[in-house]
Formats: C-alpha cells, sequence, structure tokens
C-alpha cells in the first residue's frame, strides 16, 4: 500500500507545481464607446503563432483564463474590429478598447478576385480556360427541387430540358453538344471537389435506354446549402478531371461558416401550382360517333355499332357505366403544394468557424398521388491550428421518399374513353364507392386498347411506385502551408483530404387485383416488386502546390502535382411477383415468382495530375499548362493509363500602354483573347472487359448452367475528346458590364461502340465493346452581364443574356456499326426511322413526307384531274419540296388531289391500259399492295415511281436545338426589388407522338377535337384524313407530326423586399426577407403539344409522349435571421 501513497502524493505534487505555473489573468474588453462586447476571442499565442489556451467575453465584456508562458501574446479579436496583440509579461488585468476596422470595406471593394482553375487558386484576370460562375444568391426566395432547375438557362451552352413535370424525374443537361453515341452524355458533377457518383453506382448504367428517375441525382443536393456553382466547359478547363470531365463539369461549393457570433437563419417558402392547359379532347358523345363511323369505313362493318358500350342502351346492363362525359384530364389533376423549410447556424471564432444547416422539402405534384419527400443536414466545420495549418470537415445526409405513379396517368387519361365513368354507377346512375373497370367481357373490339387502359383515378390511387434513398458524404481535409504565408515569400502547400459516399436506393411497387377484371392467375394481377441498391465509394487526393517568389514582380508562377485515388463498390437485389395475397406488399410472400436478379460490382481509378501557371507583366501574358494520367480497372494491361493534357493562353489587352485612352475614356475595364487546346477521354460503362466472365445461361434438369459471357477485350482503348477554344472576355465601367464570348471545336474518336456484330464461327456473336468512330460539335457561346450598369439615385438595373449555338455531326463510323446500329424500317404506323448516318447529327430521324389528303378516290380520277383545271381551284394540300439543279428548294407545280402517280415534271404517269397509275403502299412484293383511295394521307413520291416504300423516307431533322439560352433583368429601388427571367429553345424537331396517337383514328382511344375536321365524302378538303380502324397507313412516320418546338418561356417573375436592419433590430431580428413569385407563367410557341420542352433519350430522337409537362405555379418566401 505504502507505494500507492507515494505514487498518489506524487501525483498531486505535480498538478500542484502544474498548476502553481499558470497565471491567471482577467480583463475587459470595449467598444470605442466604452460599451461591453459579448463574444470577443482572446487567445493565448506561442512564439510558433499557435494557440495555447483560449476564452471569450461575457456578457458585461469580461474575461478569466490561464496563461502557461507569460513570455507568450495576448490576441483578441472580433469581426468588424481591429485585431490586437498585446505582451502578457507581468500584466495580470487587461482592459481593451477595441476600434472600428474602417478598412476592412475598402479592402474588399479594391480586393482582385481570384479563382481556382485546375487545382491553383489564381487572379480571374489570368484565368485562360473557358468556365462561367453562378451565384446561388441570385435565386433567393425561389423554390427548386434540385440545383439544374435553377441553372436552366443560366449557363451559355448549357442545354437543361426537364424530364417531365413529375416530381423527381429530374434533367437532361448537355454541355456543348452530344459527344457520345453509347456512353454517358452528362456533364460531371462536383461537389466541394469530389466528384459526385451516380445513384445507379458508377458508371454501369445504359443511358440510351434508362428512365427519367434515373437521372435525377441532383436531387440529393440541397440548393439552399450552394453558394456558388462553377461550369468547366472547354477541354483545357476540364483536363484536371481527366476522363470523368470529358463531357464538361459542373462544380458545386456549398456554403461555409465565418467568423463572427452565432447566426442563425431561418426560411419557408410556400408554393401552390397546377398543370397548364390541356388537349382538346373528345367528349362521350363524338367519342362514340366516331367509333362507329372508324369501325364501319374500311369494310362496312356494323361491328361498333352493335358494342352496347357505345349505343347508350337503357337495358343494357351496364348502360350508366357508358352514359357519361367524363373528364378524365381533370379527374387526375389536382392542385400540388410545396413546403420548403431551411434552418442554418453559422458562427465562429478566432480559430473555427462551423455552419450547420437543416432542411424539409415537401411537394405533392400537380398529378394525384405524386408526393416527394426530402429531410436534408449539412455540417462545415474549419478548424485553424495555426496560421500555417487549417483542418476542415464535412458531413453531408440526405433521405428522399418519392411516392410515384404506377403508370403515366396522363396519357391514360387522353386515351381511355370518355363516355365512361370513374365510379361504378348503381341503377339510378349514382356514384358507388367502387372504381368501374371495364369488364374482360366486354365487346371485343375493345380488346386491342381500352381493355388494356387502366382506369387512371383507381391506377393513381390503388396502384403505387416509390423510391427512397440515403446518401451519406463524409469529408476530413488538412491545409498545411510548408512554407511561406505572404505573397512576398516563397509558397510550398499541402492539401489532402479523405472522402466517403455511401448511398442506398430501395424501389418498390404494387399492382393490386382490384384495378383489373383478369383472371387471378394473370401475370399482371396482384403483383409486387422491389429492388434494392447500396453504393460505397472512398476517394482520397493529395496535392502540393509550389509558388515561388521573384524580386521581379512581373513574374508569377505556381505548380501544382497532385495524387488521387479512387475505390468504390456497389450491389443490388431485386424480385417481383404475382398473385400474392391482397395487401401484402412483399414479393418474398408465398406467391407466383416472375424474375429475380442480383449483381455485385466494383471499381478502381488511380490519377496523377499536374498544372502549372505563368503570368508576366502581373497578368497582362498569362499561360497555363495541365496534365493529367488516369488508371482504370476497365481498360487491359496494354491501355490501362491515360494521358490527358490541356494549354490555354491570355493576353490582357487592355493592359497595354498603348489602351490608356480606351481605359480612360470608353472605361474600358478588360479587353482579353484566350486560347486553348486540350484532351480528354471516356472510358466504357462496363466492369471485368478485360476478363473472361462466367454468367447463368438458363436451367438444365433445375440445375443452372453457367457459360462464358464473352470474348475478352484485352485491346480496348480510351476514347478520346480533343477540343479548342478561342475567347474574349470585354468590360466597361469597372466591369459592370461585362461580355464572354467562346468559340469552340471539338472532335471525339475511337468512340466506345458496344455490340459490335462479329462473324458467329467464332463461337460468339458480339463483342462488348469496340473502338471505332468519330463524333464532332463546334459552336460558339455569348454571355452578357449587366451589374447595375444603370443606376439612377435609388434605383438600378442588372440584366444578362447568353446564347449557345452547337452544331454537332457523325464524321465516320464503320458500316458494320451503322448496319448493328440502324435498324430496318418495320413500315408500321407511327414509326420513324431513327438512324446514325454519317454527315448528319445524333438525335436525326427519318420518314415519310406528307402532303395533304387524297380529296378523291382513283375511280374518280377524271373528276379531280377535271376540278384541278378549274382556275378557281385551290387543292387543300401541303406543297411538296424537291431539290432543284442548284441545290435550292423550289416548290412543286404540281396537284395531288386523287391517289394518281406524277413524273418529276408534274406530269401524270400513265399505265399500259392507257389510265393513271394508281397510287400504292407496298414495300414488299410478297406482301399485299395497299391501294390509297379518297381521304387517304399523301406521301411524297420521291423516285416518281408510283409507290411509296422505303425509297420515299427522307431525312425530316433532328432534335438538337439550333440555339438556346436565358435572359433576364433586376429592376432594384432601394431595398425592393423585380426580377424576371426567361428561357428559350430555338429550332428543335420533336415527334409528337401524343397528337399522333390522339389523331391517328386507327385505334379505340380517344381523340383530340382536331378529328372532327376529317375527310367524309368525295370532294371534302381538309388536312385530316378519314378514320379507318385497324386499316391503311394514315399515320406513318411522316414530317405530319414533326414540329418545331421552338419557344421562349417566362420562368418567373419574382417581387422582393428587404427590411432595414435597424428597423427589424426593434423586433429582435438581424435581417426579414420577404418575397412573391410566380413561375412558368407562359410559354410562346408554336408547338401543338402540352410543352415543348422535350428530352432526348440516348442518340434518338425527341418523342413526346404525353409526359406530365411542367407546372405553373406561385410561391410566397420568408428568411428571418436572428
Amino acid at each position: 500500500m505504502k507505494i500507492y501513497k507515494y505514487i498518489l502524493t506524487a501525483f498531486i505534487c505535480l498538478l500542484t507545481s502544474s498548476a502553481f505555473a499558470q497565471t491567471r489573468i482577467s480583463g475587459n474588453v470595449s467598444d470605442d464607446l466604452g460599451e461591453p462586447m459579448m463574444a470577443v476571442n482572446v487567445v493565448e499565442i506561442d512564439k510558433d503563432n499557435r494557440i495555447v489556451e483560449h476564452a471569450t467575453t461575457d456578457f458585461d465584456g469580461n474575461f478569466v483564463m490561464l496563461v502557461k508562458n507569460t513570455k507568450d501574446k495576448l490576441r483578441i479579436s472580433y469581426v468588424g474590429y481591429k485585431e490586437q496583440t498585446l505582451e502578457i509579461g507581468t500584466r495580470t488585468v487587461f482592459n481593451v478598447k477595441m476600434k472600428d476596422d474602417n478598412q476592412i470595406d475598402e479592402v474588399v471593394i479594391s480586393a482582385k478576385p481570384r479563382s481556382n482553375t485546375n487545382g491553383l487558386n489564381i487572379l480571374e484576370r489570368e484565368v485562360s480556360v473557358a468556365k462561367q460562375t453562378f451565384n446561388m444568391s441570385e435565386m433567393e426566395g425561389l423554390s427548386f427541387a434540385s440545383v439544374d432547375e435553377a441553372l436552366q438557362g443560366q449557363i451559355a451552352g448549357l442545354d437543361i430540358v426537364f424530364n417531365s413535370g413529375d416530381l423527381g424525374s429530374g434533367t437532361q443537361m448537355r454541355l456543348r453538344g452530344t459527344s457520345t453515341i453509347n456512353g454517358n452524355a452528362e456533364p460531371l458533377i462536383v461537389v466541394n471537389d469530389n466528384i459526385f457518383e451516380m445513384p445507379a453506382g458508377n458508371e454501369n448504367f445504359d443511358f440510351a435506354t434508362a428512365n427519367e428517375e434515373s437521372f435525377a441525382q441532383l436531387l440529393t443536393v440541397n440548393p439552399e446549402d450552394i453558394e456558388s456553382i462553377e461550369v468547366l466547359k472547354d477541354a483545357s478547363a476540364c483536363a484536371i478531371w481527366g476522363s470523368r470531365g470529358s463531357n464538361g463539369v459542373i462544380m458545386i461549393k456549398t456554403k461555409r461558416g465565418s467568423r463572427g457570433k452565432t447566426r442563425v437563419s431561418y426560411s419557408y417558402r410556400y408554393s401552390n401550382s397546377w398543370l397548364p392547359k390541356g388537349l382538346n379532347l373528345l367528349n362521350g358523345d363524338d367519342y362514340t360517333m366516331l367509333l362507329k363511323e372508324e369501325h364501319f369505313n374500311p369494310r362496312q362493318s356494323s361491328t361498333a355499332s352493335d358494342a352496347e358500350e357505345l349505343n347508350y342502351n337503357p337495358t343494357f346492363a351496364e348502360y350508366e357505366n357508358y352514359n357519361n362525359n367524363t373528364d378524365w384530364v381533370s379527374a387526375i389533376s389536382r392542385h400540388g403544394e410545396t413546403h420548403d423549410h431551411n434552418i442554418s447556424l453559422t458562427g465562429g471564432g478566432d480559430r473555427a468557424t462551423f455552419r450547420v444547416s437543416g432542411a424539409y422539402y415537401h411537394q405533392t405534384g400537380s398529378v394525384i398521388k405524386q408526393k416527394l419527400d426530402r429531410l436534408s443536414t449539412r455540417m462545415a466545420l474549419d478548424y485553424f491550428v495555426s496560421d500555417r495549418i487549417r483542418v476542415s470537415s464535412d458531413f453531408a445526409l440526405t433521405y428522399t421518399d418519392n411516392d410515384q405513379n404506377y403508370t403515366g396517368l396522363l396519357s391514360d387519361a387522353q386515351k381511355i374513353m370518355p363516355n365512361m365513368s370513374i365510379f361504378a354507377q348503381d341503377p339510378q346512375g349514382n356514384d358507388t364507392q367502387d372504381y368501374y373497370i371495364m369488364l374482360q367481357s366486354a365487346s371485343s373490339i375493345f380488346d386491342n386498347n381500352q381493355k388494356g387502359i387502366l382506369n387512371p383515378v383507381a391506377s393513381g390511387n390503388l396502384a403505387w411506385k416509390n423510391t427512397k434513398s440515403y446518401r451519406i458524404t463524409p469529408q476530413i481535409s488538412l491545409d498545411y502551408n510548408l512554407m511561406g504565408l505572404n505573397n512576398d515569400e516563397t509558397q510550398l502547400k499541402y492539401y489532402g483530404m479523405v472522402y466517403m459516399d455511401y448511398a442506398t436506393k430501395a424501389d418498390a411497387s404494387y399492382f393490386p387485383s382490384s384495378l383489373s377484371t383478369k383472371g387471378w392467375t394473370d401475370s399482371e394481377i396482384n403483383k409486387s416488386s422491389t429492388s434494392d441498391e447500396k453504393t460505397l465509394s472512398f476517394n482520397t487526393r493529395h496535392r502540393l502546390t509550389f509558388t515561388p517568389h521573384f524580386s521581379n514582380e512581373n513574374h508569377f508562377f505556381t505548380i501544382m502535382g497532385q495524387w488521387e485515388m479512387t475505390v468504390g463498390n456497389g450491389s443490388n437485389q431485386g424480385a417481383s411477383s404475382y398473385g400474392i395475397p391482397h395487401h401484402i406488399w412483399s414479393p418474398t410472400t408465398g406467391s407466383y415468382l416472375s424474375s429475380s436478379s442480383t449483381s455485385t460490382w466494383q471499381w478502381r481509378s488511380m490519377a496523377m495530375s499536374f498544372s502549372a501557371v505563368y503570368s508576366y507583366m502581373g497578368g497582362r501574358y498569362s499561360a497555363t499548362a495541365t496534365l493529367r494520367r488516369d488508371g482504370s480497372t476497365k481498360f487491359g494491361s496494354a491501355h490501362k493509363w491515360g494521358n490527358f493534357p490541356g494549354f490555354s493562353v491570355r493576353w490582357n489587352i487592355v493592359d497595354e500602354p498603348w489602351m490608356k485612352v480606351a481605359r480612360d475614356k470608353a472605361k474600358l475595364s478588360m479587353l482579353s483573347l484566350r486560347a486553348g487546346v486540350g484532351q480528354s477521354g471516356s472510358q466504357p460503362g462496363s466492369e471485368y472487359l478485360h476478363y473472361t466472365v462466367y454468367g447463368e445461361a438458363g436451367k438444365y434438369m433445375d440445375m443452372t448452367a453457367m457459360q462464358q459471357g464473352g470474348l475478352r477485350l484485352t485491346d480496348l482503348k480510351w476514347a478520346r475528346k480533343t477540343e479548342a477554344n478561342v475567347g474574349s472576355n470585354l468590360g466597361f465601367l469597372d466591369d459592370h458590364l461585362t461580355a464572354d464570348l467562346n468559340v469552340y471545336w471539338n472532335k471525339t474518336a475511337d468512340q466506345l461502340m458496344s455490340n459490335y456484330n462479329i462473324p458467329s464461327s467464332n463461337g460468339y456473336d458480339k463483342l462488348s465493346y469496340r473502338n471505332t468512330g468519330t463524333v464532332s460539335n463546334h459552336g460558339w457561346e455569348l454571355t452578357v452581364n449587366g451589374n447595375k450598369f444603370l443606376k439612377i439615385g435609388d434605383f438600378s438595373m442588372n440584366c444578362y443574356l447568353n446564347v449557345g449555338q452547337n452544331f454537332n455531326r457523325i464524321e465516320e463510323m464503320e458500316e458494320t456499326i451503322l448496319n448493328n446500329q440502324n435498324a430496318d424500317y418495320n413500315f408500321n404506323n407511327g414509326s420513324y426511322l431513327g438512324r446514325i448516318q454519317v454527315g448528319n447529327p445524333l438525335g436525326s430521324f427519318y420518314g415519310f413526307r406528307f402532303l395533304g389528303v387524297y380529296e378523291y378516290s382513283y375511280k374518280n380520277w377524271e373528276d379531280a384531274l377535271n376540278k384541278m383545271d378549274d382556275p378557281n381551284y385551290k387543292p387543300s394540300r401541303i406543297v411538296a419540296y424537291e431539290k432543284t439543279a442548284t441545290g435550292d428548294q423550289g416548290k412543286a407545280i404540281y396537284g395531288a388531289s386523287c391517289p394518281i402517280a406524277y413524273d418529276e415534271d408534274g406530269n401524270v404517269i400513265y399505265g399500259a391500259n392507257g389510265k393513271p397509275l394508281q397510287m400504292v403502299f407496298g414495300y414488299d412484293e410478297g406482301a399485299s399492295i395497299y391501294s390509297f383511295r379518297g381521304g387517304d394521307a399523301i406521301y411524297e413520291d420521291i423516285n416518281h415511281d408510283g409507290n411509296i416504300n422505303e425509297l420515299d423516307i427522307v431525312y425530316l431533322g433532328n432534335s438538337n436545338p439550333a440555339a438556346q439560352g436565358g435572359f433576364g433583368i433586376t429592376f432594384m429601388y432601394k431595398r425592393l426589388q423585380l426580377k424576371t427571367q426567361f428561357t428559350y429553345r430555338y429550332k428543335v424537331d420533336v415527334v409528337n407522338q401524343a397528337r399522333m396517337e390522339l389523331e391517328n383514328m386507327y385505334t379505340n382511344i380517344n381523340q383530340t377535337i382536331a378529328v372532327n375536321w376529317r375527310w367524309r365524302k368525295q370532294g371534302d378538303q381538309t388536312l385530316m384524313p378519314r378514320a379507318l380502324y385497324n386499316t391503311g397507313y394514315n399515320w406513318l412516320g411522316s414530317d405530319r407530326y414533326v414540329e418545331d418546338a421552338s419557344y421562349v418561356r417566362f420562368s418567373y417573375l419574382q417581387m422582393s423586399y428587404s427590411f432595414d436592419p435597424k428597423v427589424v433590430k426593434k423586433l429582435g431580428l438581424n435581417s426579414l426577407y420577404l418575397s412573391g413569385s410566380a413561375n412558368n407563367l407562359f410559354v410562346w410557341s408554336n408547338y401543338t403539344g402540352l410543352d415543348p420542352e422535350v428530352a432526348v433519350g440516348g442518340w434518338g430522337c425527341a418523342m413526346d409522349n404525353a409526359r406530365t409537362p411542367r407546372s405553373k405555379s406561385f410561391t410566397l418566401a420568408v428568411t428571418v435571421g436572428f
């Protein structure tokens, strides 16, 4: 026991000596008026400028602390006041008066803006690459589910198109066109210098067939947490990101803390939304009359007349259920609401700053049973160990819950019978509580269409589809100034970080038996499907930056070297069952298992990058060079590594001595020229291509069989994109009025084409990938910004305008690839020929030219020709266009009011019987030939042979806009602000598939009122063909349904007011901001669909298939600061 007593005595003595070694000091801090100051930072710093002890003043400005060494110094600081450093020595009481730092505002105003470009922090005026920055403070008070919505129309050359108006559907983004055929064409998303992996898990993703929800990756980033967005456009700017940045880079920077007392900010936004006016559809009475005519015309059949569902016969058992004029579109529409809550805490002392935020976003759609909930939190902490060392940490967590419709309710609402009731009705015609579902015993004429269309109201309320996702992204980083702290010293800086990205996504859907009258064993009855996916990735990056100090200040040089590595893995499993017990949603319950799947994948990449900037004469001349060396496990050893260089220069002409007159008299603040060239690459979407992979190959005697999945690809290499950019910057009035112009050319060679056909004698008929083909893009972009360029007293104006034009072209491609990608035309109604054709852009489509409607049948050809000789006759047809000898477009001079053939000079072609040659549709000699009649659609006979077939298919257009962009004006008077924004797309071709289906009069689905102007008898002049059920070729893929979807959208009109701080302080607040906005007010367009904004899937054309249009809405917002 004695030894323990000795140890305890020694320990107490040690503590006592330590306590006596410290000196107790106290003091008071006040401002220059003598008022006490609370929360002032008081720190003891040693000779190396490291913090030893720390204290803060209380409500009365007092502080008490123990100092470890009286040779250290006392530093007293507070935001907005001059920092004071005092010797401690023998003093024990410090009474300090703080003085206003009147120079702070002047420093901010005169500070030169800087930019982090290619990993280097340089002056903005030395940036030689093509990029554009957007500040999210411009969006204050507006409600956006994701940041890509806010970016639309803000960045020149960035074409953002909404996939639909459904909640969580996301957007499609294209920066400077599409450079790939089979791969990902979306820009790379980077959040706080970390690549934002797609929820679908690395690049194992088929972008040609992906559903729209798969693209909504930015939904997990709360727009309220974003400070600014920087878009890197050319290869010289993106080279630092290697293969991942080949489509451009969108860099998102989130908000961080700032020194000063803790500030609390709360904002709330409320929005109410509704669908725009829809198509004018037939009512129940007109619909029943159309169907009877539609079924009678082809074969004078009375089938439709015998259908009880169309006859309004009171003795029919289901009479009340088919005696209605139901507005199905209104029935599935509603007013949606958005509640957006955000709260944040920001503050910090001399050595640490923090920002913690939380948000809850709740939105209901303008279509029934659509709902989106998002909970998010983000924390940013910066701790300054000393002037040389800073440790930073970030943590973000996002949870989303998205309720979606099981099917496209709007499409079903447009197609379903309008004379059918929503609810089952009793014999007196009163609605019951049960939804009405068409019986399978209904008339046979409805077998192919109406029996398969769900009651959209019942479907919306009883069937469901849900997606839940979690995303966690923690990060820790270290900044260490190894040498030098000031610009007049040689500096060596180290930056290192570790980042983790963990994401889960769970999809589930359920289809109940109450939505169908099919048998219990049908594979769609009580069907439940689930899919669960998890991805996890780690990234570490280490960077050294060296900036030597030159005695000659005309020279500036900095160089950076970086190494990074990413590893990740993912897994997915899914199952689908049917016939499960009612209201049990798990597919693992005892039932019929229809499908199950599971998959896992891994990836790893490593990269080394170097970047250097040299400037001369204070940035008058500057050059930037970058090199990135990427390594990927997706390639074999021969091509595992890819090198991607970039180089750019800038000449600030405005700094030349001979520009002094322009600077002084013309108020020219910037005139520069930039030029850059660089390379980037892309890699395939699949892993393990250079390995022999085995997989399941069916079953034999109830045992699973395995087989080799394909040939190893040991010689596959990177696709390479080479880009050149020439640009200019112009500024006036101290850059209150600026312009940025860029002209670019890029070419992507060695395209990674999938499913390459090979002779089956090899044992396999395809290669997973092959390098072949070249795609080019060239274009220009212009951005004009006016920041308070007009100021009269308390009134001022801001404005912006951006426009981008891109030209896409397929330069070369192997014939084998073309034959593989280009399927043969099936000559069915409603089909277009989508092709990859050398010399034309991606997104092109091909079909027939529609010229109108035949007024007479062939048997009346003499009447038709006589009528055409009448000088007062005006045929109702679309004039054909032909190429003249000079290559110009010329109008054909002949008419076509009955189905007879004409030669290229407009003369009637006569057959051997002396009669005019009749027009037919016959693409196969062995198939039956269809003879056109009066009321049928006219298609241009390109080769004048009297036969409409594949030889008459021509290029119709493409879905790439000729130009796109946005503009807006902001008016400010004192604290009142009125802001407008417009977005536009010009000359973009869209196939209006919805109109095609709702005007074809070929099936039993409902039609628009346009069909009331259909052809009915000989001699009728109209552009609407006759009604023919399941007969004829009146709706072949032609330019009849190809529309110019050019538009100008009034995106929003916002009025806001920021209250005077002196007024709100009387209420105990620091700030108060109110705003109201009207969103998606008007769309000016000649497009006849619901919304001219239509996204493109893969390399195909834009098809409007009755997707939900973007809603109109108004928003009220309030932001309070404490």
